[in-house]
């Protein structure tokens, strides 16, 4: 019986391509980077009236519609509430939403007329701004996507014009949600006319 021998050199290939088979393959994947979104460009133009725009984080957006369907003029959304009941009364409302959210801003314990029109304002108690930030349908603290910031007047939030009721201003800050979630504002500015509301006690009647 006759044993049949490779040549040398074809062994080698064998053993090669047996050992090269054992290989682990690997394949590199790499995850692709998220979308970046672009700053949004400020628009050239001055605030319009009725309008409270600002950049968030990297949007820039503007809110120039009420929350209200029925009364979109006199409303809720751009008034001085003031009057007397176990103290004074005095509440500035300005609220404009978009397609997608409400912002709500609102001045209190400054009757309308004294509001410091020059920084810096010193600190008073019981005198301060707050912002709220949200979808329409959020409303209140605890909810994820419900936002706001409270400071006193003239330190995140300024009136810098009041001639006829047509409150205009400033403001900046950081938003901060329930979860610890933040919106950085800057750039904000304002041009809202409101109206008085005469409020006693015991009463929603406006005189």
């Amino acid at each position: 019986m006759k044993l049949f021998l490779l040549p040398a050199k074809n062994i080698f290939l064998i053993i090669f391509v047996i050992l090269c088979a054992c290989d682990k393959v690997v394949i590199e994947r790499s995850t692709p980077p998220l979308p970046v979104h672009q700053k949004d460009v400020k628009p050239g133009y001055p605030v319009q009236l009725g309008t409270i725009r600002a950049y968030f984080g990297d949007y820039y957006r503007t809110f120039s519609q009420t929350i209200e369907q029925v009364q979109p003029v006199d409303s809720f959304s751009n008034e001085y509430c003031y009057g007397y009941c176990h103290g004074e009364l005095n509440q500035i409302n300005l609220i404009r939403g978009d397609s997608e959210f409400v912002l709500e801003m609102y001045i209190i314990g400054y009757p309308l007329d004294s509001l410091p029109s020059n920084q810096p304002v010193p600190p008073e108690y019981g005198k301060y701004t707050e912002i709220q930030f949200h979808p329409p349908g959020s409303w209140g603290w605890g909810e994820p996507d419900f936002y706001s910031m409270a400071a006193f007047y003239g330190e995140k939030l300024f009136i810098t014009d009041k001639t006829d009721d047509v409150l205009t201003g400033t403001f900046e800050g950081t938003l901060t949600s329930s979860t610890g979630a933040t919106i950085p504002v800057t750039e904000g500015e304002f041009k809202i006319r409101i109206f008085r509301k005469y409020m006693p006690c015991g009463s929603d009647t406006i005189k």
